[in-house]
């Protein structure tokens, strides 16, 4: 028996929201000693890791928590699609921060996230009287303290989001690829036409010449519950790896993807 959509995506819903209450059980803060993020900063105790993973954490659930209301409270057709972009990119840069189990890649990737920020801080700013001088700054301040201490900053260049997103894709060549999620959904965000016919379902269709129609369309709510799943899958991996690095070392926590079906039940061989 197949679940109602609204039920569906309320569901959803539920699974992320249970990853922010997992994690805001951890303090604010410094993480707890003998962690792995605890070991990265007090090495670089000048920005603190948990507390920019915890930021991209709760931007992707705002931003989901969003986007689902549009969805079951109006017919919105696009804005659910750019919210859901926003939350593949903030739960990405996190997953991004968190992944690699070495120490200097993960500081590399901390410090070029921060100086990144002021990067384009700079370009918002240029041609307005807001500090432009103090940006540039902050960005060799960034530089500097890589060098203090004795890491390669070109180790934390994700290459801009797509390469990040490509990178940390778990189900490459998949219907439920996060890559072309990201795909679908920045194509949203930018009006292309290719992205917008494919959110939506046309209804009725008058041609009104040899290759011109006019065409009613609705939102597309299965595509949007397929999109949702996906970003429910990244918080919920950011959530796993951040659990990971903040429990105390000695531990045995992994992580590993076990691909289910709509019911919940793990599905194996090839589609796996």
């Amino acid at each position: 028996m197949s679940i109602p959509l609204d039920q569906s995506i309320s569901q959803a819903l539920e699974e992320v929201l249970r990853v922010q209450e997992t994690a805001d059980a951890i303090p604010l803060g410094h993480s707890v000693p003998k962690c792995d993020l605890a070991v990265d900063e007090d090495r670089f105790p000048d920005i603190w890791a948990t507390t920019v993973v915890r930021r991209g954490l709760n931007h992707a659930v705002e931003c989901i928590e969003a986007a689902c209301a549009l969805v079951l409270n109006g017919e919105w057709t696009n804005p659910q699609f750019a919210l859901l972009r926003a939350a593949y990119e903030s739960a990405g840069a996190a997953t991004w921060l968190l992944a690699p189990d070495d120490v200097d890649t993960r500081l590399a990737r901390l410090i070029w996230q921060h100086r990144d920020s002021w990067h384009y801080a700079e370009k918002a700013y240029s041609g307005t009287p807001l500090e432009v001088e103090e940006q540039v700054e902050r960005q060799q301040w960034a530089t500097d303290a890589a060098a203090k201490l004795r890491i390669n900053l070109r180790n934390g260049d994700p290459g801009g989001f797509q390469k990040l997103i490509s990178s940390i894709d778990d189900l490459p060549q998949h219907p439920q690829s996060l890559l072309t999620a990201w795909r679908l959904c920045s194509g949203v965000s930018h009006a292309k036409t290719w992205a917008l016919r494919e959110i939506t379902t046309e209804v009725r269709s008058t041609q009104l010449y040899e290759h011109g129609h006019l065409i009613q369309v609705k939102p597309n709510r299965e595509l949007f519950l397929t999109q949702l799943q996906v970003a429910r899958r990244m918080v919920q991996r950011v959530g796993a790896l951040y659990r990971i690095r903040t429990t105390p070392r000695p531990h045995g926590l992994s992580m590993r993807l076990v691909p289910r079906d709509n019911e919940g039940n793990e599905v194996h061989g090839k589609d796996a």
